[in-house]
């Protein structure tokens, strides 16, 4: 799939069957000229392997746009520039100006990367256009090989992926935007602080990020039905922060969900409080091992099934739970190409039952993805 440079199990997997992408969409009041843009970012491919080899990137700007209406179905155009197809790019960038400012959409293939590899590049293109020059390092994108026995053999393939949250499915068909619809809801920064005042009178070690979770999954659970699959909540943990495992400037999957260990019955008994604190278990818990072991795991995948037993891997959430991302604290001051920093940002990644919490001024949003039939 990348052409002649080989990718770890774990990007062949986030790629699937129709290479989903990680979409975003800033906004700005100003922009640069295109050519600046289009000069730094020529600058700034050369630290970027993956991306400068082959048929990657591709920059459009466009001048005279008229401004989205808002919904998630007219913004997916301020980042799509290419057709499906075996050249498409795997990374689309699109400069979409109305008045003097504009967005910058930017689609990336999850086979190269996951989102803070996508905003790390174009954090890079944004200092080269300022004038920072190349970034001082490479990105490194050769993942460590998981150590000699990560993955327990004596035990049913299935019963270990399922143990980390993954199942194996039917081969999923190709991935539309049409087969989604996006719901938001709303949580003021106030309603949110008296959730974690409740949730710490009796869990105080718990943070914002593990009520919004624990909320948001009560929220978007199903109501339990006999003989259905129990709900399973995941969190998306990003392993750079575990020291040692992988370089600051790795460019790959790293942000993968961790799943909350959670016994029949429970997703729909335990007080908020407390699911706030196995959330906060979890997290805390989160080592190199939970890395390697999913990469062990789908490496295994890989050698005995193939590619399409790979494609029919996901997470076990993705149809009965759900799996929370909280992107609420990307830095948009490092998205300043010279004319200032985006005010707004919008993810438009079409991936079921997946939640991404993003800021809106005193407000926190919850963005899920979520089947058209559900």
């Amino acid at each position: 799939m990348m052409d002649s440079l080989p990718r770890p199990a774990v990007d062949e997997f986030f790629a699937g069957l129709d290479d989903f992408p990680i979409e975003f969409a800033f906004f700005y009041e100003r922009l640069p000229a295109a050519q600046a843009l289009a000069e730094g970012l020529e600058r700034t491919l050369p630290a970027f392997p993956l991306l400068r080899a082959g048929h990657r990137v591709s920059l459009d700007d466009v001048p005279g746009g008229g401004v989205p209406s808002g919904d998630k179905a007219s913004l997916a155009g301020l980042f799509d520039s290419a057709e499906r197809g075996s050249r498409r790019p795997r990374c689309q960038l699109k400069i979409s100006r109305f008045g003097e400012g504009g967005s910058l959409g930017a689609s990336m293939s999850h086979v190269l990367g996951d989102g803070v590899s996508l905003v790390g590049f174009l954090s890079a293109w944004a200092r080269n256009v300022r004038g920072g020059g190349v970034p001082g390092a490479p990105a490194v994108s050769e993942c460590p090989p998981p150590p000699p026995g990560t993955l327990d053999l004596s035990r049913p393939l299935e019963e270990e992926l399922a143990r980390a949250g993954f199942r194996l499915g039917r081969l999923p068909r190709f991935c539309l935007r049409e087969d989604f619809t996006w719901d938001v809801l709303r949580l003021p920064r106030e309603e949110v602080e008296a959730l974690l005042r409740q949730a710490r009178a009796s869990q105080p070690q718990v943070t914002v990020g593990d009520v919004l979770a624990a909320h948001l999954f009560r929220h978007y659970h199903p109501v339990p039905v006999a003989g259905a699959p129990e709900p399973s909540l995941g969190v998306v943990f990003d392993f750079r922060r575990i020291p040692g495992l992988l370089p600051a400037s790795y460019f790959g999957n790293a942000g993968l969900p961790l799943l909350v260990p959670l016994a029949p019955g429970e997703a729909t008994a335990l007080p908020l409080p407390e699911l706030a604190a196995r959330v906060r278990a979890r997290l805390q818990s989160a080592s190199a091992a939970d890395f390697h072991l999913c990469h062990a795991l789908l490496e295994e995948v890989r050698r005995t099934r193939g590619q399409e037993g790979l494609n029919r891997v996901a997470f076990s959430a993705e149809d009965h739970g759900l799996v929370v991302n909280n992107i609420s604290r990307f830095d948009l001051s490092q998205l300043d190409f010279g004319t200032g920093a985006p005010h707004a940002f919008e993810v438009l990644t079409p991936v079921p039952r997946v939640c991404f919490v993003v800021t809106r001024g005193d407000t926190l949003e919850a963005h899920t993805s979520l089947p058209k039939d559900t």
